[in-house]
């Protein structure tokens, strides 16, 4: 039965049929169908006409305008530049006839510009001259709007400006030098009816179009021919001012009057700023109003309308246009709103044409499966940006802990604490050190309690045994298990049973393998490409952060232990030096004597190597203890008895200065000493060296070197004997 009636439901037809049969009603309207059309043709063919109309010619007002403004702000920068008018101006002792003739002769000669004016720094006037007469007075104008835009711009580094004054007149200032380089200005007043008003009426203008230009900035000034004021000024804040005073070109239709009433089709441009590339002058509107061109339109059809006004065609026009929208229009606007709910978030709206069996329902289901599928990949996307952005906060907080720490075993225990509490699917954490052999890598920092028992029970894994972390070790490359229950490479942990997926990723420091990186999962393929590249540069990240804490713990270690080298050798050889000196101690003392004993308190100045004061004794003097330190190590301490009204912080900071400072000439004195020693001892070897290489017999030598040497050492007697094979001996003595 369906299939029968289905030729006859009208909504099942295609599009193309339901075309054809519209068109075939219409055929019964043919009268009213031609005279829409013609109509609808005629103005909208009018319509181009005027917009084509209103673009050529905007178009060319507004070259002919920036090609004018342009060559009158070109040609006074050339003047200004000349040699000539640079010899004449004096800007400190003006000579106004004579600059006041060569700018009328010159300057003025030119038909763009009407009146010319030389300034100076501080905006006095000491020439001006205009086309009646020569004036040679110095008003000021200092305050006048020209010449503070001239000033102001000269700051900012542009030599000349354009301004427009409220009264319409346009004047360019350029900036000038005189001959004793004294600054200046040369301000010209532009011939507005020559630049702008013998550029603003229209050739050929049937459509009664008219032109304005409406300056940009606080001061409003409309140029328009007298007849076109009105219009002009109501239309001096529309849309198409606007777009011109941003630098835009185009054209529009818009709405202009009190009440927004009198619609208008527009062409803008901007007319720009010769004297500062970019910027906008004034704005440039041609316009021609759309609704008297519509009435005029309209007249053409007075016949048709009369047509349009019978009541059949009016009631079969009625009767196309609802069966038209009736078919398409609703589930049409269901598609669109439910799109344009799509593009606000919401995936819900209803599409109930779907079971339409034309193009219309097979558009709507195409559309369902459409925002089910952006729906899908945006869940997906979304899922995805958020564990991006998990991973990222991670690696910062894992990254800012591990640049700062520099206990070695304390970073470790940090870092893997932080893996696991910023990856929800890592349940346990682990990281592995090669030992120096590369036999075992050893476990070195773990989560949890079952972390910390394996660290006590020293949990180690064999570098290329079968497991995740030997094979890591020995490759070097990042090792998955993504199911441990079927991986070949992964061992069971008796301690970790939940373990699903496990993931292995080296830690290098340049090719060599310092360790591994170990994290476990409870969900098998837990662990994505994109989380394992996180992972990687986490590890990297770890590895270098690891052999900076070694290195500084090292260089520390290096550090201490050579400062306990040079403590002790500076100890030795001030013993030595003592030793040398024949005596136990190096004292000296000046003043008068109190009696004090202050032994204690030098014994605790170099035990505890810091400046120790006493109690106030009964002469009313403080002892004062401070340490006598060379290379970090005492040596001894100066002792002082102030007076008790003396002693604060200034006098003891000056009393370790002292001490300080002594150290260091004892120990000049000292290296001094060892210096002259040393240069006398080779002073001796070399003469007795000299006076044996000059014998050339045994026993002259060996006489001469008893007698040398016992006279170098001071000694009572010498003996030098030399045994042959035999065991006879030749000897000499002294």
């Amino acid at each position: 039965m369906n299939a029968l009636l289905r030729p006859f439901r009208i909504l099942s037809w295609p599009i193309w049929a339901k075309l054809l049969a519209g068109f075939a009603l219409a055929v019964v309207v043919p009268a009213l169908v031609v005279g829409v059309i013609v109509q609808g043709a005629f103005h909208d063919l009018n319509r181009r006409y005027i917009e084509n109309y209103v673009v050529e010619s905007g178009r060319h007002q507004a070259h002919v305008i920036n090609e004018t403004l342009t060559h009158a702000s070109a040609a006074l920068l050339d003047f200004a530049a000349n040699p000539g008018f640079t010899r004449q101006i004096n800007l400190t002792n003006p000579r106004p006839e004579s600059t006041a003739a060569l700018l009328q002769v010159t300057l003025l000669r030119s038909s763009l510009y009407v009146k010319a004016r030389v300034l100076d720094a501080e905006g006095r006037v000491l020439v001006q001259t205009g086309p009646d007469a020569l004036i040679a007075t110095a008003p000021n104008e200092t305050d006048a709007l020209t010449f503070s835009r001239a000033r102001q711009a000269l700051e900012q580094g542009r030599a000349a400006t354009i301004t427009i004054l409220p009264n319409g007149a346009l004047e360019i200032a350029q900036a000038i030098t005189d001959v004793r380089d004294m600054p200046g200005y040369l301000v010209v007043t532009l011939d507005s009816a020559r630049v702008i008003s013998a550029h603003l009426p229209l050739g050929g203008n049937v459509y009664n179009a008219y032109t304005y230009l409406v300056t940009s900035g606080d001061v409003l000034v409309i140029f328009s021919l007298p007849e076109t004021r009105a219009a002009a000024e109501q239309s001096s804040a529309s849309a198409a001012v606007a777009r011109a005073l941003t630098g835009g070109s185009g054209v529009i239709e818009y709405r202009v009057g009190v009440e927004r009433e009198t619609p208008v089709i527009g062409f803008y441009a901007p007319i720009l700023d010769p004297t500062l590339p970019g910027s906008v002058l004034m704005a440039l509107v041609t316009e021609v109003n759309a609704g008297a061109l519509m009435s005029q339109a309209l007249g053409y059809f007075n016949g048709a309308r009369v047509f349009v006004m019978i009541v059949g065609p009016a009631a079969l026009l009625a009767l196309l246009a609802l069966l038209f929208h009736q078919m398409f229009g609703p589930p049409i606007q269901q598609v669109r709103r439910a799109i344009q709910a799509m593009t606000r978030g919401d995936f819900q709206a209803p599409v109930t044409v779907a079971d339409r069996g034309d193009e219309i329902g097979g558009l709507a289901a195409a559309f369902l499966d459409l925002r089910a599928q952006v729906r899908g990949l945006l869940d997906d996307l979304e899922a995805r940006l958020a564990a991006r952005s998990r991973d990222v906060s991670a690696t910062q907080a894992v990254s800012r802990f591990a640049a700062t720490q520099r206990d070695l075993q304390t970073l470790m225990d940090e870092v893997v604490n932080l893996i696991v509490q910023h990856f929800p699917q890592i349940y346990h954490a682990q990281i592995f050190l090669v030992d120096n052999d590369r036999q075992y890598a050893l476990l070195r920092a773990s989560t949890g309690e079952v972390g910390q028992m394996l660290l006590r029970r020293g949990h180690r894994l064999a570098v290329g045994s079968v497991s995740v972390i030997g094979q890591v070790t020995q490759l070097g490359q990042v090792v998955v298990a993504r199911d441990t229950t079927v991986s070949p490479v992964h061992k069971r942990n008796e301690f970790l049973p939940d373990t699903r997926a496990e993931l292995a990723i080296p830690l290098r420091i340049g090719d060599r393998v310092i360790g591994a990186l170990d994290v476990q999962s409870k969900q098998p393929a837990a662990f994505h490409p994109d989380e394992i590249a996180v992972l990687e540069t986490l590890a990297d990240q770890i590895a270098i952060a690891l052999e900076n804490a070694r290195l500084y713990q090292e260089s520390t270690r290096r550090l201490a232990e050579i400062e306990r080298i040079n403590r002790e050798a500076t100890r030795a050889t001030w013993q030595e030096y003592i030793y040398s000196q024949r005596q136990r101690a190096l004292a000296s003392a000046a003043g008068v004597p109190t009696g004090s004993d202050l032994s204690e308190l030098r014994r605790r100045a170099i035990a505890e190597a810091r400046v120790v004061v006493g109690e106030v004794t009964s002469h009313g003097t403080v002892p004062i203890a401070v340490p006598i330190r060379i290379s970090g190590q005492p040596l001894g301490a100066v002792e002082w008895e102030l007076p008790a009204e003396m002693v604060d912080e200034n006098q003891l900071l000056l009393a370790q200065e002292l001490a300080n400072r002594l150290a260091i000439s004892l120990d000049n004195a000292r290296l001094f000493e060892e210096s002259q020693r040393a240069a006398e001892r080779e002073r001796i070897v070399n003469a007795i060296a000299s006076k044996l290489t000059s014998q050339t017999e045994v026993a002259f030598i060996l006489e001469t070197a008893v007698r040398e040497i016992g006279q170098a050492l001071r000694a009572p007697q010498v003996q030098i004997r030399l045994n042959h094979s035999n065991g006879d001996a030749n000897t000499a003595d002294h």
